[in-house]
């Protein structure tokens, strides 16, 4: 898409790729980690599990994978049958913590070694030079959101 193109019409086409990018991106771990018997399902708080680093919150765990509490209770049930994760009892019995295990530690590893080579084959094309601008615009997109989240509800309707 060239300058010359009107500005919404490419930043609308922005949006879209970066949606794209973001699905096929999954989808291409989710192809290179089925050797390891992991869905995105399994591998995905795994990660969320270790970039924590210690016991996170049911609730916490839900918010960071965009779903319910309730999908977020049958998922961990799966991850504690592999042996994967553990509840932990907190003073709150009304608070669920989960963590990962020896095992879960071990799993991260292997899908962190797998992501590396996925991503360095994905960006091998990418000129380094575009890195920095594009991790700035990125970011700039992130904190807009993150203000328009955090904003009142206005009361135009």
């Amino acid at each position: 898409m060239s300058r010359s193109t009107a500005l919404p019409e490419r930043q609308r086409q922005l949006m879209f790729t970066m949606a794209q990018v973001n699905k096929q991106w999954r989808r291409t771990l989710d192809k290179a980690l089925a050797p390891l018997g992991l869905t995105q399902a399994m591998w995905l708080p795994l990660l969320h599990l270790e970039r924590d680093s210690g016991a996170m919150r049911q609730k916490d765990l839900a918010h960071s994978l965009a779903l319910d509490s309730s999908s977020v209770v049958r998922l961990i049930d799966g991850l504690q049958t592999q042996g994967w994760v553990e509840r932990i009892d907190d003073t709150d019995r009304r608070v669920k913590r989960i963590q990962l295990t020896s095992a879960g530690r071990a799993q991260v590893e292997a899908v962190k070694k797998v992501v590396a080579q996925m991503r360095t084959e994905v960006m091998q094309e990418v000129p380094e030079e575009l890195l920095d601008p594009m991790q700035a615009a990125l970011n700039t997109m992130l904190d807009r959101m993150a203000a328009l989240e955090s904003e009142e509800p206005s009361d135009e309707n």
